[in-house]
């Protein structure tokens, strides 16, 4: 059965690369919708770039818009960011409402804001939602925003409380579990066949990941995060993951822990898992997986 799939997305190589791998599967999943978060021109291009990858795939029905570019709550509560039309939100929960019950899977690479803003306006949607995996977390690691949080969570606290509240099936795949995948030179000289291809969406690609570690420290190639493509490959190869359910709370107050993500295995009585936390990964059989995805591109 192909599984309708959203992908929230953060612009950049990795974005890119996640959803030339989803389209490579399409026995499997079907993305219905792609939604890209971040700065408005970086917002612009990915969305160019992914409407053209689609066009290219038969897939003009695809709608590619932008996500909510500000967090969920200014302060507390949930209002709408100033300038926020809420469009993204509008547009994930009526792709949401088109898939008959249990059937969507949501892969989010970034802040859950727009997911969390669907869910407040439209409560409806979590009965059409099969699962949420989601980028976020970080319990036994160094966080990557703060000492104690990881960037996309602490970006939207109050959007990932929301989240793990809704009753939707979460799936976390936070920093412990992805602090190595990285894309390094020996990965890199294996999609080499893509750079052979420079004007096909596969080329181009592979070009956007080669610049993304060029542009690292001097430019000496240094390995970038896969991290972003993680969700995805939970969703298809869930057996090169493991992990374990518990209840997950995001500290939302906290001078200096806004954004800590805190899991219980055994809470009090009457307290239920709400998220089933990724742990470990195989490195080199899921970087073998996304290889084998983007080299099926140039075939």
């Amino acid at each position: 059965m192909t599984r309708p799939i959203i992908l929230d997305l953060t612009p950049g190589a990795q974005g890119m690369a996640t959803l030339l791998a989803a389209l490579q599967v399409p026995d499997h999943v079907r993305p219905v919708l792609v939604l890209f978060s971040g700065r408005a021109t970086e917002v612009e291009v990915a969305q160019a770039h992914a409407r053209d990858m689609l066009r290219q795939y038969g897939l003009d029905d695809v709608g590619v818009h932008a996500g909510c570019p500000g967090p969920l709550a200014g302060g507390t509560g949930h209002d709408l960011p100033a300038g926020q039309d809420g469009l993204g939100a509008l547009h994930l929960l009526q792709a949401v409402r088109a898939c008959p019950a249990d059937s969507v899977s949501l892969c989010c690479s970034g802040p859950l804001t727009t997911l969390a803003l669907a869910l407040v306006q439209a409560p409806d949607i979590a009965a059409h939602l099969h699962g949420v995996i989601v980028n976020g977390g970080a319990f036994y690691v160094h966080g990557d925003a703060t000492a104690v949080a990881e960037h996309n969570i602490a970006a939207d606290p109050e959007a990932a409380s929301v989240v793990l509240a809704a009753g939707v099936p979460v799936t976390l795949v936070p920093l412990d579990c992805t602090a190595r995948l990285k894309a390094d030179a020996v990965w890199m000289e294996q999609l080499e066949p893509m750079g052979r291809l420079p004007a096909s969406v596969a080329g181009r690609v592979h070009a956007e990941l080669a610049a993304a570690r060029n542009g690292g420290a001097r430019g000496s190639g240094v390995d970038v995060s896969l991290r972003a493509v993680a969700p995805l490959l939970a969703l298809l190869s869930p057996g090169l993951f493991s992990g374990h359910l518990a209840h997950v709370d995001v500290e939302c107050r906290g001078e200096f822990t806004r954004g800590m993500t805190v899991a219980r295995r055994m809470g009090p009585p009457g307290v239920q898992p709400n998220a089933l936390v990724l742990e470990r990964l195989s490195v080199e059989a899921v970087r073998g997986v996304l290889r084998d995805l983007l080299l099926s591109a140039c075939k």
